[in-house]
């Protein structure tokens, strides 16, 4: 119980139910306050209406008849006179700010109905009271709790002030409404969200199966893709990319694994065979033995050192530092070959920022693979430009067909004429620099050269190694 909480409180599908209902609660919320205010303003201005309507009924009467006779006097007026008319169902009240005004109004039963002309009415504001006592309309509490109107008839005002309770009321009853709609909308909403979301994840939770499917001997399987053209077919097209560069990567790295087993158990092989015979045979040339020990050795750390060349290319754990260019490439042809090497490098140092050792094996390899293969001699050239840095190296051998040119590059490929440990190397020459030259943001490439054979060209931009 306590995973699957853990594991609803992670989920989307929880979080766009949680979002969708909170959203929904809170402009349910801001909707009802709307709701209520608009609601009271639309009663209480109704309500005014009906009192300006009865002010007006009874103003007529009073302009054209005078007070009724039953008009009682109210006491309590600070500043003029006022009297309450018998209306029924309100209290009505006509103020004069001067007593005389209302001595003047004639007291009469008879009712003779007089139209207010609209420039001898006038409304002042609702709610502002034309006497001091509040209680001359009957209030006894807050004036806010009453909606007072008024009417100006000739000297004479009348107005009347109308209670709000029946209106809170109604308000009340309305809040306490949405107190009790409102959270099973929520809840509603929440219960929609959560299914609508769940029908929506249940492709991502369908790919997430499928992909945890997926081991380390099934890597080649891949996730259906939806018919849609939304995100979630994005993903899946996404996941077999991935799947596939994984793939590839496995078997490239089971290969690897493969080759240099094997590549590595030959020289340690022929090392036992060696000591085994040496052993046996009392006359034995141990120094014939340390050679033939040394030159495997030498094989082995020189297949140690590219497989770990190759390893830092792969995480990219290059050095970085100025490397004068000519200097590594007569330094590479320095050394003892089966034929001449000559340089044509300009006296001026050629410089750019890389690892100086990874370069530096890098172009040995071209050298020697170049060596390998020539019939006489090799050259190396060495140009650059404002952005590159450019090698050439070229032999007089046999050359190397155009469609193989692109295997040879590969870890452990070796071409048929070479594949004897005698006449070729491990197979990891050209690999390892095309691995140094990718890592420095360059690249090599194969071609017919000048000599007659194979032109490898090793092209390094001057800013190093990339990132």
């Amino acid at each position: 119980m306590t995973a699957w909480l853990d594991r609803a409180r992670g989920s989307v599908r929880l979080r766009i139910t949680v979002l969708a209902a909170g959203a929904f609660a809170l402009v349910l919320i801001v909707a009802s306050l709307v709701l209520l205010q608009a609601l009271e303003r639309v009663l209480v201005d109704d309500q005014r209406s009906a009192d300006r309507t009865a002010l007006r009924s009874q103003g007529e009467e009073v302009l054209a008849n005078g007070l009724p006779s039953l008009a009682e006097p109210i006491h309590g007026t600070v500043d003029g006179a006022a009297v309450e008319l018998p209306v029924d169902g309100r209290r009505m009240v006509v103020y004069a700010q001067e007593p005389g005004s209302l001595d003047r109004l004639p007291r009469t039963d008879t009712r003779v109905v007089k139209s207010i002309p609209d420039e001898a009415a006038s409304q002042p504001l609702d709610g502002e009271l034309p006497v001091d006592a509040v209680d001359v309309l009957g209030i006894r509490e807050r004036a806010d709790d009453y909606a007072v109107s008024s009417l100006r008839v000739g000297e004479v005002i009348l107005f009347t002030a109308s209670p709000l309770d029946e209106i809170r009321d109604t308000i009340a009853s309305t809040r306490g409404l949405l107190w009790l709609l409102g959270p099973a909308l929520v809840a509603l909403v929440a219960a929609l969200a959560w299914v609508l979301a769940g029908r929506a994840l249940r492709p991502v939770r369908q790919l997430t199966s499928q992909v945890a499917a997926i081991g380390s001997h099934s890597l080649h399987d891949r996730v259906p893709i939806p018919p849609s053209t939304d995100e979630i077919a994005e993903l899946a097209r996404t996941m077999n990319g991935m799947l596939a560069r994984v793939d590839t990567a496995v078997t490239a790295s089971r290969r690897l694994v493969s080759d240099a087993s094997h590549e590595l158990r030959t020289p340690v092989a022929v090392m036992r065979t060696e000591l085994e015979v040496a052993a046996r045979d009392v006359d034995s040339d141990w120094s014939a033995t340390g050679d033939v020990l040394l030159d495997e050795l030498s094989r082995l750390q020189s297949l140690v050192d590219d497989l770990l060349l190759l390893a830092r290319g792969d995480e990219r754990a290059f050095a970085r530092g100025e490397v004068d260019v000519v200097d590594l490439v007569h330094d590479v042809a320095g050394r003892r070959r089966r034929v001449p090497v000559t340089v044509d490098a300009a006296d001026p140092p050629v410089t750019l920022m890389g690892d100086e050792d990874a370069l530096r094996r890098a172009i040995d390899h071209l050298v020697a693979n170049a060596a390998r293969h020539a019939d006489s001699r090799v050259v190396v050239e060495v140009g650059a430009d404002d952005d590159e840095v450019i090698v050439h190296v070229d032999d007089d051998g046999p050359g190397i067909p155009a469609e193989v040119r692109d295997q040879v590059v590969q870890r452990f490929v070796r071409l048929d004429e070479s594949r004897g440990r005698d006449a070729g190397g491990s197979g990891l020459g050209l690999a390892v620099t095309t691995d140094v030259a990718g890592a420095h943001g360059g690249r090599l490439t194969i071609g017919e050269g000048p000599l007659g054979g194979a032109r490898l060209t090793l092209v390094l931009p001057r800013q190093g190694v990339s990132g």
